[in-house]
């Protein structure tokens, strides 16, 4: 399913995305905005590259960064989370009509392990989370990683 169909089938629900990222820095946003007439369904993305922001404007717990670290499950989840609730703040919306996205993961060129990748989705009522390894350069990570969440955002539609 490409973006296009997710964001037709997301309008006829009345339903909304939001997303916080971190290891794609705005390339999951821009994959639906970049499609006309997605401002009536995107709400925005918060890029939260530092743990700062991650724990300022997401709200992830400091003590989970310093435990499980950026790029974990955990965060992801949070990040989520933590996304989902600005969006509800933000837009009046009811808890089943946002879905929230969130990507963590280290693209290199260092680091270890390179390529591993969380993903997290929360609608309010279900939250997922999924752990991916990719190869290849930097680029190549963040633009699978893009892929991957557009996947789990179709699997969570289609459900």
């Amino acid at each position: 399913m490409n973006v296009e169909v997710i964001l037709e089938q997301l309008r006829a629900t009345g339903s909304k995305l939001i997303f916080a990222e971190s290891i794609t820095g705005g390339l999951l946003a821009d994959a639906f905005i970049s499609v006309a007439g997605a401002s009536d369904v995107v709400l925005g993305s918060e890029v939260t590259y530092a743990n700062e922001l991650k724990a300022a404007l997401l709200g992830v717990d400091e003590e989970l960064l310093e435990t499980k670290g950026a790029v974990s499950a955990e965060v992801a989840a949070a990040m989520a989370q933590g996304v989902y609730a600005v969006g509800l703040a933000s837009a009046d919306l009811e808890p089943g009509k946002l879905i929230a996205v969130a990507t963590t993961g280290n693209a290199g060129p260092s680091g270890s392990p390179l390529g591993l990748v969380y993903l997290a989705l929360c609608d309010g009522s279900k939250k997922k989370t999924r752990e991916v390894t990719f190869e290849g350069n930097r680029e190549s990570i963040r633009r699978q990683t893009v892929q991957a969440a557009v996947e789990l955002i179709r699997e969570h539609l289609n459900r």
